[in-house]
């Protein structure tokens, strides 16, 4: 069946939304057919259908709140195939229409469609899984008693910092399960929506990095990096979340357990960072060779790049350094909600951005006539993205060359030093994760993930 044209246009400007914003780093893959629930967690409001519309590898329909549909996003949802849901949270609503939503989504699956909706139920900034509601594990449910074998496949949407310009975000899509068995064995309606809803939540769980974002995420980041950097671990999207994972669960645990443990273990970690930073340096420079024939092919090699990107790279700084600054100053005086707030910079940036064309290409109109306009109103979104880009890698190797520098001025016994102190604080982790397993058996028990 062909693609509606307005899905392929929403499609295309979701992927562009994400690509821009973030820099997104994906594992996992979705069944490439037939009927599919898509099941994320939800920090990041309307980023959250985009990123998943980026990395699906097919197309996807959303579960999207009733009072969208009557406002400004009433004809992207419409475009992109949208199903309202009726929650009672919301004024005005009735949720008795949910019924629609239900036979919406049966025929979705009865088709053969993919299916998103977040079983959370709201977009939130707690860095934490929220109990589930309840509908996800109905409408499988539901759809197995008809005889339509559904897939379910949870998504992990992990985000450095998720509220900035071009930060990490890591897409985690699980392995796809069904409700079949509780459909067919459960006793009552009652108790398989239950345990449907459990194995969803557990299914989540496990591609999640579950933090404090005030206290503790940052803290959880950092330690991964030391001691993936230490102990010279893979660095898949996988092994970085699984490593995550355990060191929340373990610093909450130890912050529980032994308070003055987690002190001295944060003083530690403090001290060795203030001493990188003394230097100028991060772990990844600690491991670097520094050897003259390493230095030159470097040299040799960015010398020839930095000639095509260094113009690119400062046309596109001329040209929007200020529509840049007026989306940030915009977009914090429109919301301070962290979970909104990268939406708020994507929607008033579009805005900015679009006016600053319209700007640019009425002045080159005045001055040069409407084909050269034309021709400018094309280019220019092109030096945009191709400016971004070419700012990215130059700043990564002027950043490569002001470390490679310090650690040629460090003496050798200094860079000896701080590696032994990022060795000694991985083996403290080590043994507290030990600890912590031999105090907690299975399912922690067990070295620290690799």
């Amino acid at each position: 069946m062909p693609r509606p044209a307005g899905t392929v246009v929403i499609r295309w400007m979701a992927r562009a939304i994400c690509r821009i914003f973030y820099r997104v780093d994906q594992a996992g893959a979705v069944p490439p057919g037939g009927a599919l629930l898509l099941l994320p967690n939800h920090p990041n409001a309307l980023l959250d259908p985009a990123v998943i519309w980026a990395t699906a590898g097919r197309d996807v329909r959303f579960l999207a709140k009733s009072t969208l549909f009557s406002g400004a996003f009433a004809p992207i949802l419409r475009m992109a195939r949208a199903i309202p849901v009726y929650r009672r949270l919301d004024r005005g609503v009735d949720p008795a229409r949910n019924t629609e939503t239900f036979a919406a989504v049966d025929a979705a699956l009865r088709d053969g469609s993919a299916v998103c909706l977040f079983p959370e139920g709201i977009s939130h900034s707690t860095g934490r899984l929220v109990p589930l509601r309840t509908g996800a594990a109905r409408m499988a449910l539901t759809a197995e008693r008809q005889g339509v074998r559904v897939q379910l496949v949870a998504v992990g949407l992990n985000f450095d910092r998720k509220t900035s310009f071009r930060s990490r975000a890591i897409v985690l899509y699980g392995r796809p399960f069904t409700l079949h068995d509780i459909a067919a064995q459960a006793e009552d309606e009652q108790t398989a929506v239950r345990l449907g809803t459990s194995t969803i939540a557990a299914q989540m769980r496990r591609l999640l990095v579950e933090a404090d974002p005030e206290n503790d995420a940052a803290m959880v980041t950092r330690v991964e990096r030391l001691y993936a950097a230490a102990r010279g671990r893979p660095q898949t999207p996988e092994d970085r979340i699984a490593r995550r994972r355990a060191i929340a669960q373990g610093m909450d645990a130890l912050r529980q357990r032994d308070p003055s443990r987690f002190d001295q273990l944060a003083l530690r970690l403090r001290r060795y960072d203030q001493r990188l930073r003394r230097f100028g340096l991060h772990d990844r420079h600690l491991d670097w060779d520094t050897s003259a024939r390493t230095a030159a092919a470097f040299a040799l090699r960015e010398t020839a790049a930095a000639l095509f990107l260094m113009p690119v790279a400062g046309a596109g700084l001329l040209l929007f350094w200020a529509p840049y600054q007026v989306t940030g100053l915009l977009a914090r005086v429109a919301t301070r909600e962290r979970d909104v707030a990268a939406t708020a910079k994507v929607f008033v940036g579009a805005g900015v951005y679009a006016a600053w064309l319209l700007v640019i290409a009425t002045l080159v109109w005045a001055v040069a006539g409407m084909r050269a306009a034309l021709l400018a109103a094309a280019a220019v979104p092109a030096i945009a993205v191709g400016g971004l880009f070419a700012i990215e890698r130059q700043s990564a190797v002027l950043d490569a060359v002001r470390s490679w520098w310090l650690l040629r001025r460090t003496k050798g016994h200094v860079r000896s030093r701080l590696r032994e102190s990022r060795s000694e604080l991985a083996a403290v982790l080590d043994e507290t994760y030990d600890w912590l397993s031999a105090e907690t058996p299975a399912p922690s028990a067990g070295r620290m993930p690799n």
